[in-house]
């Protein structure tokens, strides 16, 4: 039987819907700052957990060295607001019990109960989105900040895993500070082990504008990992060796929302907490 012509169009479908298909994302190459997948150093794609699972132990060892250390950050909402916390699913932590090879997780989890909106971290650009259906990932939205979208020196890409649907955001897509962009869920392969419904958070990071999408992950060029929240620290440092430097004190950091009034707390924040909160 002859296979018709593909198409960029199916080409990308395909990706979105088979999950694992690795093939360059069509609608990406007009988007400012996108290379093709060729120009991602082998390094920075390790980082992402991009290799064959003989590769865990390397992987891990590029992982901790950009970025994916424990820094010992505690979040402190606001205002004392009532917001959405992290369980002990925490940033870095190592995971390799649950995945019977060497690994980290690489982000946070904060559970919610099903359909509990989530929401854009800041203004961005949808990069990326995956249904992710042979990893742990499940469902997946990628976001991309540019440094005058967030406050911070860099450009930074916000990672919601486990969502309930793929997310009607077309990639290219530009998203406000606050916007629905998914619903809490427990999306992805756990074998015969159930999920508590949970959004997996992360943050990577690049000084240089250039990223990728290659089908299955978006890469920052140069690319690192920082712990979620000192995404919201106000000032530097960020980079997580730098961080785990900081005294106790320090490492205390002022967290900024959106209340269920749609209020930003501060009114000038540039970036909020992936949930709702209430004051107090």
């Amino acid at each position: 039987m002859t296979m018709p012509p593909v198409t960029p169009l199916l080409l990308l479908s395909t990706v979105l819907f088979s999950g694992h298909v690795q093939a360059e994302c069509a609608p990406c190459s007009s988007i400012e700052g996108f290379v093709p997948p060729s120009e991602i150093s082998k390094t920075v794609r390790r980082m992402v957990g991009k290799s064959r699972r003989k590769g865990a132990a390397k992987n891990v060892a590029i992982q901790k060295q950009r970025g994916v250390i424990e820094t010992g950050l505690t979040p402190q909402f606001i205002q004392d607001a009532d917001c959405p916390e992290i369980d002990s699913e925490q940033w870095a932590i190592d995971y390799s019990h649950k995945r019977n090879r060497p690994a980290l997780h690489k982000g946070i989890d904060i559970p919610q109960p099903r359909g509990t909106p989530i929401l854009a971290i800041a203004d961005g650009m949808v990069v990326g989105k995956f249904l992710n259906q042979r990893n742990r990932k499940g469902i997946e939205l990628m976001l991309r900040h540019t440094p005058e979208q967030s406050g911070l020196p860099f450009w930074s890409y916000s990672q919601y895993t486990h969502l309930q649907a793929l997310p009607e955001l077309p990639i290219g897509t530009s998203v406000k500070m606050g916007s629905e962009i998914g619903k809490t869920a427990n999306t992805g392969k756990m074998g015969r082990r159930v999920r508590r419904d949970a959004l997996h958070f992360a943050v990577l990071y690049s000084e240089q504008p250039e990223w990728s999408n290659d089908g299955s992950a978006v890469t920052p060029k140069e690319g690192y990992f920082m712990d979620p929240i000192a995404f919201y620290r106000p000032e530097p440092p960020y980079a997580s060796e730098k961080v785990l430097k900081l005294s106790r004190e320090e490492k205390k950091t002022p967290v900024p929302y959106l209340d269920t009034h749609n209020r930003p707390t501060p009114s000038t924040t540039r970036r909020i907490w992936p949930y709702r909160c209430s004051r107090p």
